[in-house]
């Protein structure tokens, strides 16, 4: 008899919910949280060298393992500010874009987000690369689709003709 309980005590215990495992970068009090098929590796001693006649977004280019990279100064895209001098650099890989470096503040996050975490809040006032905001341990996050921000630089560049 004492077993039965025992069983019936154990099958009512509710299973811990399932997390998903998910990173996420800062830029200023903002935490971005990145798409969980995007690869990305952190850069340190990473030089970078501006180029004259850029868009805003392009804090310049860094030369990794003998190819030249695209800086997206997301400081500016997010915040409207240039880049920090001690920023971080995320070596960013897309699966649909080819790869580029972003900056952001301090080392990207691990974070284990339960179905809660995971409910979706619409904001108008959002950019359309940030389609939805996430809560978890009272922090936002702002949901990015980088692949939207990383088209929209691109329609963008070929818009802009050459000024000469």
């Amino acid at each position: 008899m004492g077993s039965l309980q025992q069983t019936s005590a154990m099958q009512a215990t509710p299973a811990p919910a399932p997390t998903v495992s998910r990173f996420c970068y800062r830029i200023g009090a903002n935490l971005i949280l990145m798409e969980p098929e995007i690869l990305a590796e952190i850069l340190t001693a990473a030089t970078v060298y501006p180029v004259p006649f850029t868009p805003d977004w392009c804090a310049g280019l860094i030369s990794l393992r003998g190819e030249l990279y695209p800086v997206i100064d997301m400081h500016r895209v997010v915040l409207g500010q240039p880049m920090p001098d001690n920023c971080q650099l995320l070596f960013f890989q897309h699966p649909q874009f080819p790869p580029v470096v972003l900056s952001c503040d301090g080392y990207p996050r691990h974070l284990k987000l339960s179905r809660e975490d995971l409910t979706e809040h619409n904001n108008e006032t959002l950019p359309g690369w940030i389609p939805h905001i996430l809560y978890h341990d009272s922090q936002t996050l702002l949901a990015a689709d980088h692949g939207r921000l990383l088209r929209h630089i691109q329609r963008n560049m070929t818009r802009n003709p050459d000024p000469t």
